[in-house]
C-alpha cells in the first residue's frame, strides 16, 4: 500500500467496477488499462506485460470479492487495502449507530417523509472522536504521517497534539497563529518554526489526507447495509469542514465562491447562521450589509473587501449599454428622506474599496450598493462624459449628448 503498484491496482479496480456498472459495455473490461499512454509508449514490451499481469491478478481478486464490497471499495478513491480497512471501520461505526435508531415499529414523522435523520456536524465529530475514528484514519497509507508537528531538520522539535482535539480546534475557525500557540508548549512561545510547523501539518492533514479519508469513511458509514431507515446518519459534509477549517455551511459556501480568507468566511458564516440566513440567501444578505458594514462587523481588510465585492457583484456591462446610447440604471442604497429626482454626482472611492457616494450640492444623499459597486466604478473610470440623475430612487446614467 502507498506505492505506485497500489495506485495502479486501485485504478484497475475502478475500471472493473465502472465496466460492471455500464450496461452493454463494449470490448474487454481491461481495454482502458491497455490503452494507457504509458502502456502504448513503453519502449520495452516487457514493461506493459508486467503491469498487465498485475492487472489480471487484481481482476482475479475483484471477481472473487462480494459485488457489494467491490462497489463500496471503489467509491473511496483510496488504495484497495485502505478501502478494505475503511470499510471494516465503517462497519464498526455503523454497528454503533444502529443503537441510536428509533424502533422501526414507531418511526418518527421526519424519517417517514424525509428519510433518516442526519446528525449535525458537532455530534458527528463527537461520535467519530469517541470511536477513535480519526486515530484510525492515521493508520492508512494515505494519512499516515500527515499529522505530525515535527521539524524534519531537528527531530527534537516535536509536539504531540491529539488528532481529535486538533480537528475540533481547526474547524472552530481559530486562526493559524492562535493554533500554533495552543499546540506548542508555553516554554517556547516565540520559536521561529512554530508557524511553519503548524501550517505544514494543517496542509498535509486537514486540507488533504484527513478530509479525504474522513469523507470516504462517512460515506461508507452512511451507505452501510446495517443501517435501518430510522438509523441516524453522520453529517454528510464533514469532510468539507475538515478541509476548510470552518463550522458552518455558510462559511463553506463563501470559501467555495471566491472568498479566500478563512477568518472572514468563518465570521460571516457564524453571523449568517445565527441570523437564520441559509446559503441560498447568503449573497444578498452579505451585499445588503454594504462595504462599511463589512469593515465594521468583520474587520475586513482591503483584500477581503475586494473578495466580497467580487462575490456580491451582479454581472453587468455598463459601458456597452452606454456606448449603444442606452441608459444604465442602478438601484440606490441609503437614499436620504425627501430626496427628489434630479442631477447628482458620484464621488470616486479612491484606491481603497469604500462605498461610492451619490452627492447633490456637495452633500451625500445616497450610496451605490455593494452589489453594483464594480459597475459604477467602471463607469466612473471610463473617462466618458456621463450625466447622472436620480429618478424614483434609482441612479440613471447616460452618455452626454455631446459624446453621442
Amino acid at each position: 500500500m502507498g506505492t505506485v503498484a497500489a495506485d495502479f491496482a486501485a485504478f484497475v479496480w475502478l475500471v472493473l467496477q465502472t465496466h460492471a456498472e455500464t450496461l452493454h459495455a463494449p470490448g474487454d473490461r481491461l481495454d482502458p488499462v491497455r490503452s494507457l499512454l504509458a502502456m502504448e509508449q513503453a519502449d520495452d514490451p516487457s514493461v506493459p506485460a508486467r503491469w498487465m499481469a498485475l492487472a489480471e491478478k487484481v481482476t482475479t481478486v475483484y471477481d472473487a470479492t462480494d459485488p457489494v464490497s467491490t462497489r463500496r471499495w471503489a467509491s473511496t478513491g483510496t488504495s484497495i487495502g485502505s478501502a478494505r480497512f475503511l470499510d471494516q471501520l465503517a462497519r464498526r461505526l455503523a454497528e454503533q449507530l444502529v443503537a441510536y435508531a428509533v424502533p422501526e415499529d414507531t418511526p418518527d414523522e421526519i424519517s417517514v417523509f424525509f428519510g433518516p435523520p442526519e446528525w449535525p456536524l458537532e455530534q458527528t465529530l463527537d461520535f467519530l472522536a469517541e470511536q477513535g475514528a480519526f486515530k484510525d484514519l492515521l493508520l492508512t497509507p494515505e494519512a499516515c504521517g500527515s499529522w505530525k508537528l515535527t521539524n524534519e531538520q531537528s527531530k527534537s522539535l516535536t509536539f504531540d497534539v491529539p488528532i481529535d482535539n486538533a480537528v475540533r480546534d481547526w474547524i472552530s475557525g481559530t486562526s493559524i497563529p492562535e493554533l500554533a500557540r495552543a499546540w506548542m508548549p508555553d516554554s517556547i512561545p516565540t520559536h521561529p518554526q512554530m508557524l511553519e510547523l503548524t501550517v505544514q501539518s494543517i496542509k498535509q492533514a486537514f486540507e488533504h489526507a484527513i478530509s479525504w479519508t474522513a469523507g470516504a469513511l462517512v460515506n461508507l458509514v452512511n451507505t452501510h447495509p446495517l443501517l435501518t431507515p430510522t438509523t441516524p446518519r453522520l453529517f454528510a459534509q464533514t469532510a468539507w469542514h475538515i478541509r476548510h477549517g470552518v463550522d458552518t455551511e455558510q462559511a463553506i459556501t463563501l470559501l467555495t465562491s471566491g472568498i479566500t480568507s478563512r477568518r472572514l468566511a468563518h465570521q460571516i458564516g457564524r453571523a449568517a447562521a445565527e441570523a437564520g440566513i441559509g446559503s441560498g440567501q447568503l449573497r444578498t444578505w452579505v451585499a445588503d450589509q454594504q462595504i462599511d458594514g463589512w469593515t465594521t462587523a468583520y474587520k475586513a481588510n482591503t483584500y477581503e473587501v475586494e473578495d466580497l465585492l467580487d462575490y456580491v457583484s451582479k454581472p453587468a456591462n455598463p459601458l456597452n449599454e452606454l456606448l449603444r446610447g442606452r441608459p444604465v440604471t442602478i438601484p440606490l442604497a441609503r437614499v436620504g428622506p425627501g430626496t427628489g429626482d434630479g442631477p447628482v454626482t458620484l464621488t470616486h472611492p479612491g484606491k481603497k474599496p469604500v462605498t461610492i457616494r451619490v452627492n447633490r450640492d456637495g452633500n451625500q444623499i445616497a450610496a451605490i450598493p455593494a452589489a453594483r459597486h464594480h459597475a459604477a466604478l467602471t463607469m466612473i473610470d471610463s473617462g466618458l462624459d456621463l450625466t447622472h440623475h436620480i429618478e424614483a430612487g434609482q441612479l440613471v446614467t447616460t452618455l452626454a449628448m455631446a459624446s453621442l
